[in-house]
């Protein structure tokens, strides 16, 4: 009788094992699968270019606690504040030690000259940039693993296996008093953009971000319409008239959209809430999150198919527009990780 107890133990212990290893390898086959046929962009559903679930169900104005994979003792803090674009505030992502080493780094790189835009007229001035990779960099273990969690809590897993995904190297920007950067979109094939803010300085507006129901289109005198709008996004794109394209449109931060800005400067204006305002306060470590793509179909004009059943491919979401407003506190310092997927 025991014997038969113990053969049927090891007949359901090898049972277990064998389901074990036939999920194990087929796991493997869908991954290397995966990595030897990549999803062409053009096929690629527009959700893949989103938010992962966890954030994707994130309401408006709600925050949820994650982790950094590196550590899980280093919790972050993200907060949804726009719809449209998928926008999301995380909290905490860098240790004000990691955004000081950052900072040095980039100074000790040979930073170079980069064109912005001063605020009071149209002459080109300068800042500086640095490009930091994670394989040739000094501090390679901190901007590995900073990439490596970013990645991680940001990215659809579908999207990291395929053969067109690709991380830019991080790219440190140095804003002397009054410099900015006008209106633009991130765009094809950046479909994610994060801006780690290291000193805490920030000026980030999307003059068109949806906050929860409240569109900006609806308190513009033009009346403009979505569409109208769109077509003027595709002219910035094709860079025909971007300053004057935003100018006559009459849109002013901190009255439509959303800003991202000092905590000091949103402590003086009262600390108002993001569905009241619009007005983001930001920390040195926090760091923007913003996807470049329309996620859904659901209007008339989003349609996901054309009218012989081929898939249209992911578009850009023109309300994910966005510039970099003048500092007025001295230097502003910024580091900017794009993923990209696609040629």
């Amino acid at each position: 009788m025991q014997k038969q107890m113990h053969t049927k133990r090891q007949q359901r212990v090898l049972q277990s094992t064998t389901r074990t290893a036939f999920w194990i390898i087929l796991l493997l086959h869908l991954q290397s699968y995966c990595i030897s046929h990549p999803i062409p962009f053009s096929q690629c559903h527009p959700s893949m270019l989103g938010p992962p679930p966890t954030l994707s169900s994130l309401p408006l104005g709600q925050t949820l606690i994650l982790h950094r994979p590196s550590n899980a003792h280093h919790a972050i803090t993200a907060e949804r504040i726009s719809n449209e674009p998928n926008a999301f505030l995380l909290r905490n992502v860098l240790t004000k030690e990691e955004c000081r080493d950052i900072m040095q780094e980039a100074l000790t790189s040979n930073m170079t000259a980069a064109e912005t835009r001063g605020e009071e007229d149209n002459l080109s001035r300068q800042s500086s940039v640095a490009w930091l990779s994670s394989d040739k960099s000094t501090s390679t273990s901190m901007l590995s693993l900073l990439q490596n969690d970013v990645n991680s809590i940001l990215v659809n897993p579908q999207i990291t296996t395929a053969e067109h995904f690709r991380i830019e190297p991080l790219q440190v920007l140095q804003y002397q008093k009054g410099g900015m950067f006008v209106p633009h979109h991130d765009g094809h094939p950046r479909f994610l953009t994060v801006i780690h803010y290291l000193n805490g300085v920030a000026g980030t507006w999307f003059p068109f971000a949806k906050v929860d129901a409240v569109d900006p289109l609806d308190f513009l005198e033009e009346g403009y319409t979505a569409a109208e709008v769109r077509e003027k996004f595709w002219q910035i794109r094709q860079n025909e008239g971007v300053a004057s394209s935003m100018e006559n449109m009459n849109v002013v931060p901190g009255t439509h959209g959303i800003v991202l800005v000092e905590r000091d400067i949103w402590v003086e204006e009262g600390s108002p809430s993001l569905e009241e305002s619009g007005i983001v306060p930001v920390d040195a470590g926090d760091a923007l999150v913003f996807y470049n793509y329309e996620t859904n179909y659901e209007d008339d004009d989003k349609k996901e198919s054309n009218d012989d059943g081929i898939r249209i491919p992911p578009r850009e979401d023109w309300r994910a527009l966005h510039a970099g407003l003048p500092s007025m506190k001295g230097s502003k310092w910024i580091a900017n990780h794009w993923f990209r997927y696609g040629e």
